[in-house]
């Protein structure tokens, strides 16, 4: 899309909810980390070094998955829904993509899976494209309806869909 700023066009941004940002996530790692030493301090007093390596490498172990939980779940994506087209941006830590199609063919769905799952689907001329796969149910669904109500001006579709 030239330009997002167009009549007629709209953009419509999901972004991950991160409960906790970088910051507070050194932050509470510090603190545990403080306090699990502190704990270890005593056994290291009374001659019983291997509890401070144990403690290190647990705190080390535990350091990493925190990370890797962080940076797995951060993710955006961009709807740039205009006259013409829409164009889809998806971002996260390991790649980065983006999808064109024409905006008057492309069909908003939501699919029920198992346990209450849905998952919301674009389609257009036989390809298919899941969008908020990292949003909750609900805000899915969401996405979805804004995304059906961008759409609904440049849809050759019926309005009955």
């Amino acid at each position: 899309m030239d330009n997002p700023e167009a009549p007629g066009s709209s953009i419509i941004e999901a972004r991950s909810n991160l409960s906790m940002s970088l910051d507070r996530l050194a932050g509470f790692f510090l603190f545990m980390s403080a306090v699990t030493l502190l704990v270890a301090l005593f056994p290291l007093i009374m001659g019983l070094w291997p509890v401070v390596v144990i403690a290190v490498i647990h705190l080390l172990i535990v350091g990493w998955c925190l990370r890797l939980a962080w940076r797995g779940n951060w993710a955006r994506e961009r709807l740039l829904v205009g006259p013409t087209e829409l164009v889809v941006e998806h971002y996260d830590l390991r790649r980065k993509s983006r999808f064109c199609w024409p905006a008057a063919w492309v069909r908003v769905e939501v699919n029920e899976a198992a346990f209450g799952d849905s998952r919301v689907l674009l389609r257009c001329k036989g390809e298919a494209q899941q969008i908020g796969a990292f949003l909750p149910v609900s805000e899915r669904l969401e996405l979805a309806e804004a995304l059906k109500n961008g759409l609904k001006v440049h849809s050759a579709w019926q309005a009955s869909s």
